[in-house]
């Protein structure tokens, strides 16, 4: 779900910068930072691109993200990292992480993409027949209806694929306005 993870972040960024426009400058940083913050959840599986993108640094994120959900949540893979609090924590580390070298609104919009990206990256996982339960964490019961649901890799990650395209598209030309 790699592409599909990127294109909803950086469709969510351009979504983000439609409705509450930062300064222009900002647009690229908030669209790239969305959509490499989609990729965060997946920092709790071994073998995902988040976790193999900066070895042993990712590594050791992942064992140690994994061991945090698993005491907290009973579940290692799509617990903790799977959920808003988890977004809303990668969304702090980066305003405040960006805040030391560029603080102001770079800061802020750089924690408010990150933390939206992170969220839908884990939303996404829950539109998969795998589904995440904690997507919602920690109010419980909210799930994605099973209808709607598809398996990575097959027609209907196409389909969202697809849309995600035209949605990017359209917001890019503001052909959404229509």
């Amino acid at each position: 779900m790699g592409r599909t993870h990127a294109l909803s972040g950086a469709v969510l960024g351009l979504a983000v910068c439609t409705v509450v426009p930062p300064p222009p400058i900002l647009v690229p940083v908030v669209v790239v930072v969305c959509a490499l913050a989609a990729f965060a959840p997946d920092l709790d599986h071994p073998s995902s691109t988040a976790s193999r993108a900066l070895p042993p640094i990712t590594w050791a994120l992942c064992r140690m993200i994994r061991w945090v959900s698993k005491q907290v949540t009973g579940v290692s893979h799509r617990g903790l990292s799977h959920s808003p609090v988890f977004a809303a924590l990668v969304g702090l580390l980066a305003w405040w992480g960006t805040g030391f070298l560029l603080p102001g609104d770079t800061a802020v919009w750089t924690g408010v993409a990150a933390a939206a990206g992170c969220w839908i990256g884990a939303i996404g996982d829950e539109l998969t027949s795998a589904g995440n339960r904690f997507a919602f964490w920690p109010l419980v019961g909210i799930r994605w209806p099973d209808v709607l649901r598809f398996r990575t890799g097959g027609t209907g990650e196409h389909v969202v694929v697809g849309l995600l395209a035209v949605t990017g598209v359209a917001l890019v030309t503001g052909s959404w306005a229509w």
